[in-house]
């Protein structure tokens, strides 16, 4: 498994945010208000790939304390790093073209207020969840000796 692109998150979020923002512009006035709430999942689960990124690392390198870690498990940390940074980018592309569609059309909708801050508010989880997931791959991968 190759590391991954920053290309390949660049197209998936360019096409998210075509995507959606094509979405929005159909049915934007037919959804309720987003709640506030929508991002805290993907901020937690960045949270969590924090957390194994530093368990594996120790891990990885024989720290006290710590028992050695089954190169199954490592290879099986980094396609949920890859798919995760991939589902962040394509997160931020979403929220993006969220955050574009509202910002000019405060004073159109009641709910485009809330929504701005809402979509302000995912597209950081979503930067959250990429670079969580990045460090997480990085610190899958085997140390040169």
């Amino acid at each position: 498994m190759r590391p991954t692109r920053a290309r390949d998150l660049v197209i998936a979020g360019v096409f998210a945010a075509v995507a959606c923002y094509l979405l929005i512009n159909w049915g934007y006035r037919s959804l309720p208000r987003l709640p506030r709430t929508a991002p805290l999942s993907v901020a937690v689960i960045a949270l969590l790939e924090l957390q194994t990124a530093s368990i594996t690392r120790r891990r990885m390198l024989g720290r006290p304390g710590t028992r050695p870690i089954m190169a199954i498990t490592v290879a099986r940390l980094a396609a949920l790093a890859k798919a995760s940074s991939l589902a962040g980018a394509a997160l931020a592309g979403a929220w993006a073209a969220l955050l574009s569609y509202t910002a000019p059309r405060t004073d159109e909708f009641a709910t485009a207020t809330s929504d701005l801050i809402t979509s302000g508010l995912g597209l950081a989880s979503a930067g959250f969840l990429i670079v969580a997931a990045l460090l997480l791959e990085r610190v899958c991968r085997v140390p040169r000796r």
